[in-house]
């Protein structure tokens, strides 16, 4: 699996003298001062000249020189947050090369192309005159692995589809599966949580419906769990775990549905062993009595 690390940054920043600083923002301010008039100049000529739209374009080639002479050129590309996305993909987004001028970078197509990124939630784009561009990405967390249609793909806590490309780094997450899935992966991972000697041995989930979850274990037992209030039966089942062995060999079936009663189907070796009426359909049902639950 891929080193995860806190944010990092691609490139150093070179931090200034004070003095350095000061003395630099002086120059910027002349600089901006400078430009801001000389645009204004062109516009009046070009206005006054009749010849707008030659004059224009004119100016904006002689403004980009100007910009470019006087140092508004990118020389620093510096990002934060980055883990999982990949640097490919995040330069060909950026489109933003050293010695482009600064003032002339549209920050909100930039953003947008950002955002775009599979593993980006959120991301930030500052223009640092007078000649750097930072970037801060805060991206997605997976937290399970969604099967749809024989195709694995990572989630994260919003119910958001990440990529399928990087899956195999995340085996150890929850596999779920079924319509509406997704949207439920945060529910399902509390709920798991909960009870970490159970979650521990869960393989699968299934949503049912949109509306609640089968569980499966790794030894192939499913568990029924109700639509409403699953993480008390999902506690109820773990005590009785503990103080009965409820989850031994002979059981492949546990429904949880309704709420003081548990209803149990053995296994086909289990049901031969049965004697009685329960024998046919290899079911066996009891109350989670108070000291139990």
């Amino acid at each position: 699996m891929r080193a995860l690390r806190p944010g990092k940054v691609d490139r150093a920043v070179h931090i200034p003298h004070p003095q350095d600083r000061k003395g630099r923002r002086r120059v910027v301010a002349f600089m901006t001062a400078l430009v801001l008039t000389l645009c204004g100049v062109a516009a009046a000529v070009a206005i006054y000249s009749g010849r707008f739209q030659i004059a224009g374009i004119q100016a904006e080639v002689a403004l980009r020189q100007l910009l470019l002479d006087a140092g508004f050129t990118v020389r620093s590309i510096t990002v934060a947050g980055r883990v999982q996305t990949e640097s490919a993909e995040l330069l060909k987004a950026l489109n933003i090369k050293k010695q482009d001028s600064i003032l002339h970078i549209d920050l909100v197509a930039v953003h947008d192309r950002l955002a775009g990124l599979p593993w980006v939630k959120e991301v930030r784009v500052t223009r640092n005159l007078p000649d750097a561009v930072h970037i801060e990405l805060f991206e997605r967390q997976p937290i399970a692995i969604w099967q749809r249609n024989g195709k694995m793909v990572l989630v994260d806590g919003d119910g958001v589809e990440i990529t399928a490309k990087d899956v195999p780094e995340y085996h150890d997450l929850p596999l779920i599966v079924g319509k509406g899935a997704p949207k439920a992966a945060r529910e399902l991972i509390t709920l798991l949580g909960a009870e970490p000697q159970l979650g521990n041995r869960v393989a699968a989930a299934v949503r049912v419906g949109e509306r609640r979850w089968n569980i499966r274990f790794k030894d192939g037992i499913d568990v029924r769990l109700p639509e409403q209030d699953a993480l008390s039966a999902w506690r109820k089942l773990a005590r009785y775990e503990e103080n009965n062995g409820l989850l031994g060999r002979d059981v492949e079936l546990v429904d949880l549905r309704l709420a003081n009663r548990v209803v149990v189907r053995l296994t086909q070796g289990a049901v031969r062993r049965v004697k009685g009426p329960e024998r046919e359909a290899g079911l066996h049902s009891f109350t989670l009595i108070k000291g139990n639950t």
